[in-house]
């Protein structure tokens, strides 16, 4: 529905535009993209033409505008004919049904006193767009190898604006808005504010929808991480839980068949026992009857023994 409003709209800026300036004709359709020839009388640049391109998304974006041919000494054109002015944005594509005309007849002021390039030429004022809001607004940068497109700016709806509206009925309409409500609505429905705060909204509800479809994938990660632990629960940690139990039980049930004066001189005599072999390894290395290398590592690992066996013995005391 929203697509054939669109394409109606867009037939009557056209229909406009061919009507004010007859000399402009449609030259390609293609891909839903409008590609228009307006030629410029000029008499420094004989043949000179724009182009008007409208892309398939217009008027949610701004037409592309080129000239033919492209040497030309005029601020506006840049890389490869391409012709860019600030005031070109400013200009209700939207919901004015005769914005290209506005558009074609700024343009062709602007070059109808073009010169070839290398010619003297002075540098023309701002355009004048019709009907553009002059409320303050960063400006996009634009480059020669700029390719990017510009999106239509959105205003918001103010006092002032609505009393400039109004100021612009008669007497009779005004009756008529006070006493038609179907008139009151169609008036309502066309105002440009109106229609820019509705794509504000638009804008706003798709983002919220975003979120909102976001914060359920979030919750459906979040129940998924909720079963895996559960899962977990009910099966590793019981698991190990009840393994950790059965031990526990096996340790103190070990403990309590030990008496621990007998445990106390077993290890008191293993101790012993260690450390006479370690001496016993002393006094053979006294004697050469082993080599430095071999008396290392078995005397270190006695002593090691002897030591582990005394820390056992001196904690059963305490």
């Amino acid at each position: 529905m929203f697509s054939q409003v669109t394409e109606i709209r867009v037939n009557e800026q056209l229909t406009e535009l061919i009507t004010k300036y007859p000399q402009a004709k449609i030259v390609d359709r293609n891909a839903g993209t409008t590609t228009l020839r307006l030629p410029v009388s000029n008499r420094n640049v004989p043949g000179l033409s724009l182009s008007i391109v409208l892309p398939k998304d217009y008027p949610k974006v701004l037409p592309h505008v080129a000239v033919t041919p492209p040497n030309l000494d005029h601020p506006w054109v840049q890389a490869q004919g391409r012709v860019w002015h600030d005031s070109m944005q400013k200009m209700y594509y939207q919901h004015d049904e005769k914005v290209l005309a506005k558009l074609a007849g700024n343009l062709l002021g602007a070059f109808e006193k073009a010169k070839p390039a290398g010619a003297q030429y002075p540098v023309q004022g701002a355009l004048q767009a019709s009907g553009a809001h002059h409320q303050p607004q960063q400006q996009p940068q634009r480059s020669r190898a700029d390719s990017e497109v510009s999106t239509v700016p959105t205003f918001e709806l103010t006092v002032e604006d609505v009393k400039r509206e109004i100021s612009k009925l008669s007497d009779e309409d005004l009756m008529k808005l006070l006493t038609d409500k179907e008139a009151y609505a169609r008036h309502i429905a066309g105002m440009e504010e109106l229609s820019n705060m509705g794509m504000s909204i638009k804008e706003l509800v798709e983002k919220n929808r975003a979120l909102a479809e976001a914060s359920l994938e979030k919750q459906n990660q979040i129940a998924d991480v909720k079963n895996q632990i559960a899962i977990i629960r009910s099966t590793e940690v019981l698991e190990v839980k009840n393994k950790y139990e059965a031990l526990a039980k096996e340790h103190n049930s070990i403990l309590s068949s030990i008496n621990v004066n007998t445990l106390k001189e077993k290890l008191a005599d293993a101790a012993a026992s260690a450390d006479g072999e370690s001496e016993e390894l002393s006094q053979r290395l006294g004697n050469k009857e082993i080599s430095v290398e071999a008396f290392l590592e078995e005397f270190c690992k006695q002593r090691e023994v002897y030591h582990k066996r005394m820390m056992v013995l001196q904690s059963l005391d305490h």
